[in-house]
């Protein structure tokens, strides 16, 4: 049972990290064919959809034969090519400009991709969904927890001149403010929804370690929504036969998944597509989540995680460098085909 419930932990992550990612692609590359990709853009506004910076920008490979899963991070701060300005843009500004289909767009035309789909939500919204799966459990340091809870009396400050406008009531901002403040530190130390959404975009110290904290929170709602659904279903397969204990959880077999078992796993990850905009088929949604659902328990059964499997890295090459001037705007020139070079092999290698 213990084994069962692990595999089934492990299942519901994958299948969040293709809702949370979810972007269909073929690479021109013949070796790529088999590889789906996937993207994530997070921003700090309240639309879901274009205006503020997308914050968090995620690429993700998947190689259902072998079980593989690639993610990469790129820094918003990366210059990229973007037609229409004479000279290099943030990584962000297609995404301020017209919001995730032309990101998709000019992301694919600096880094030699074929992105189709994407998922976009603004930070109220992502908090929402890390609430809605009972919140992320991260390593934080006394330093982390410092500059989050200094955000928030900075936030709070402003906030203050709306409610002097009468703009919002103090009692709002005085709950929104108690959210927000953390007194623990350490590891596995639990974070709510606004809690966690603060420490991902935490850039006290770089760019660079913020993406870090920003990859560990979506790691952090990947675990939970597992725990979460792990306590409704059991999975099964005609070789394995249905578990002695099911402790009241849903049966379900891989082998004869009913439009019943389909919608009852489609159920669980609802808020994921209620909360974003996205431009994912149900037909998508379906193929790859039941496909992918086979491989996980696939390698379960084979005594391996799938997310054992997991490689992840932060790109541009250059994301560590000091920082390039470009029209009074700090950020990172890249070696364009090197950066080409390092996205396909890191997405596309099975080693």
């Amino acid at each position: 049972m213990k084994k069962m419930t692990k595999m089934i932990i492990k299942l519901i992550a994958l299948l969040l990290l293709l809702c949370l990612l979810p972007m269909a692609v073929t690479a021109e590359e013949e070796k790529d064919d088999k590889w789906e990709s996937f993207l994530l853009i997070c921003n700090e506004g309240m639309n879901n959809d274009k205006g503020n910076a997308g914050n968090t920008l995620m690429v993700a490979a998947m190689e259902p034969d072998q079980g593989r899963i690639h993610l990469m991070m790129f820094t918003w701060d990366t210059f990229i090519d973007y037609e229409g300005y004479d000279v290099p843009q943030k990584l962000d500004m297609p995404y301020r400009n017209n919001g995730p289909e032309e990101a998709v767009k000019v992301f694919n035309e600096n880094f030699g991709l074929n992105i189709k789909h994407y998922l976009s939500l603004n930070y109220l919204n992502l908090a929402s969904l890390i609430d809605e799966y009972g919140g992320i459990n991260v390593d934080i340091t006394r330093a982390e927890r410092n500059a989050l809870n200094g955000m928030v009396a900075s936030k709070k400050i402003r906030l203050q001149e709306q409610v002097a406008a009468g703009e919002l009531g103090q009692t709002v901002i005085d709950m929104l403010a108690q959210e927000y403040y953390l007194n623990d530190f350490g590891p596995n130390t639990h974070l709510n929804g606004l809690q966690a959404v603060g420490y991902g975009w935490l850039q006290y110290d770089s760019v660079y370690n913020c993406c870090q904290r920003d990859a560990n929170v979506v790691a952090g709602l990947f675990h939970s929504a597992g725990n979460f659904i792990a306590d409704k279903v059991a999975l099964y397969t005609n070789e394995t036969g249905v578990p002695t204990d099911d402790y009241a959880r849903r049966l379900i077999n891989l082998d004869e998944i009913t439009e019943e078992d389909y919608q009852f796993l489609r159920d669980q990850i609802a808020p994921i597509f209620q909360m974003s905009v996205n431009n994912m088929t149900e037909d998508e949604i379906r193929s790859i989540t039941l496909a992918l659902a086979k491989i996980a328990y696939q390698a379960e059964r084979e005594g391996a995680s799938i997310f054992d499997l997991i490689k992840s890295t932060i790109l541009p090459l250059e994301a560590t460098q000091p920082y390039d001037i470009v029209a009074g705007a700090q950020g990172h020139l890249i070696d364009k085909e090197a950066n080409i070079v390092a996205v396909k092999e890191f997405l596309y290698t099975e080693d």
